[in-house]
């Protein structure tokens, strides 16, 4: 039961970024500015991404997703759709931020790209579902942009494993 759960909290998609040039792909996504610092909240963006689908609401997701993730899901439209939705007997009970690591540079090794200025988080979840309750960490990867943060929120990949 909680592999099924965490399964579907894996939507929790795999996340990547990619960007392609005339050659193919790019090796390194830069940062569009100055990396922001851990004060300025990436535990607390992420928590408000997860809240935000946890009440299904896309569109507004949508906006906190990094550019690179936006074309992957291939527009607004896609997202909405193919966003894996929680069970509808699943509730989020808490969601902390149990560590977060500032990285200059960080690797997504599945998919082979390199980014700047991230926020590595542990994110610690409390979910409930039906009768039972248990709690379980996800790390999760966001960048920096604007002078804020992005999640790199991507569309599941058949045969991928689903982490960010």
């Amino acid at each position: 039961m909680v592999k099924s759960v965490v399964g579907r909290i894996g939507r929790w998609p795999v996340f990547a970024a990619w960007t392609e040039d005339e050659d193919g792909y790019e090796d390194l996504v830069p940062a569009p500015g100055p990396a922001p610092t851990q004060e300025s909240g990436p535990g607390r963006y992420e928590m408000r991404f997860m809240a935000l689908h946890s009440e299904g609401r896309f569109e507004e997701m949508w906006e906190m997703l990094a550019d690179d993730a936006q074309r992957a899901w291939g527009g607004l439209h896609n997202f909405i759709r193919e966003m894996p939705r929680l069970d509808q007997w699943m509730e989020i009970l808490e969601m902390d931020v149990a560590n977060v690591t500032m990285l200059d540079y960080w690797t997504d090794h599945v998919h082979g790209r390199t980014y700047e200025n991230v926020a590595r988080l542990v994110m610690r979840y409390r979910v409930r579902q039906q009768w039972k309750e248990w709690t379980f960490d996800r790390q999760v990867h966001l960048v920096a942009a604007n002078g804020g943060w992005r999640t790199l929120c991507y569309p599941m990949r058949a045969g991928a494993v689903a982490g960010r």
